[in-house]
């Protein structure tokens, strides 16, 4: 099989002015072809190691409309359910500093799932692979199987600027004072004490908390469900973060999950003079 050349439009994607690059060729198996024409490339963590990152190139058939993409704690989940990919067949390539390379090939319709990487026969030739740039080719030089024997073949290029990761001023240790309200607002949390939760809550978020047929007690109970999920609580640190402006930090806080430790993104606003939990995200488990 032999894929395509580039194709010679460049689409723009609104997003940190990041440029939505070239992609050709084809993954085809038993479900079907998929025939990649724009590649996307933004940075996400790493998720065997969270304290690292990795780039991720989103290829797809169709343009998409990636904007605000660059200002999430987790560009990746956002990428998948961008609206332009509904029912849309898409291929992920993650791409690591020594060339090696994961891929998994999506078709939505079916949900079915094709995953590879460098170890398991996927080959990748990088002409370009840095912080700001990936430029290659991946395929398979013989068709790969299946757990269930079925085969399949993957020969794609691709051409993309890599969208800066969210950035800001270092936080130390502890998260300053956003850190310490949301260490509040955990404890809040543990106690099931609502006017303590609700006080940590962000305007944007506290409706979906605070509804008006609940009594405090459901609103409590319901709250430090959702959080407890949400927040590594357990044994929780705050390593750190960063500022993004004056009134929104990212903090990376670490604690344990079903035995193991883990690192989450905790977005806090300022609301005033008070700081205030809106928004996190799970980043990956850590060694």
């Amino acid at each position: 099989m032999r894929s395509g050349g580039y194709a010679v439009l460049f689409t723009l994607v609104t997003a940190g002015a990041a440029v939505a690059g070239p992609a050709s060729g084809t993954v085809k198996s038993s479900t079907g072809t998929i025939s990649p024409k724009q590649a996307l490339g933004y940075v996400v963590r790493d998720q065997r190691n969270a304290r690292n990152t990795r780039i991720e190139l989103l290829l797809t058939e169709v343009p998409v409309n990636a904007v605000g993409l660059r200002d999430q704690l987790d560009p990746h989940v956002v990428a998948i359910n961008l609206d332009d990919l509904r029912d849309r067949n898409y291929l992920l390539l993650w791409v690591m500093p020594d060339g090696t390379v994961s891929m998994n090939a999506t078709y939505s319709k079916t949900m079915t799932q094709y995953l590879n990487d460098s170890a398991g026969g996927l080959k990748a030739e990088l002409t370009t692979n840095t912080p700001t740039r990936v430029d290659g080719r991946v395929y398979s030089p013989s068709p790969l199987k299946t757990m269930d024997g079925s085969t399949y073949t993957v020969d794609v290029k691709f051409s993309a600027d890599v969208m800066p990761a969210l950035s800001g001023t270092a936080i130390p240790a502890g998260g300053g004072d956003a850190g310490k309200a949301l260490t509040t607002f955990v404890a809040a949390v543990t106690k099931k004490d609502w006017p303590a939760i609700k006080a940590g809550i962000s305007p944007k978020v506290l409706p979906m908390f605070d509804r008006d047929y609940d009594t405090p007690a459901e609103k409590a109970d319901s709250a430090s469900s959702i959080f407890t999920a949400r927040l590594p609580a357990t044994k929780m640190k705050i390593d750190g973060g960063m500022l993004i402006n004056p009134t929104t930090a990212v903090l990376e806080v670490e604690g344990e999950r079903f035995g193991s430790r883990v690192l989450s993104l905790v977005k806090m606003v300022k609301t005033g003079t008070a700081w205030q939990y809106e928004e996190s995200a799970p980043a990956g488990s850590l060694r």
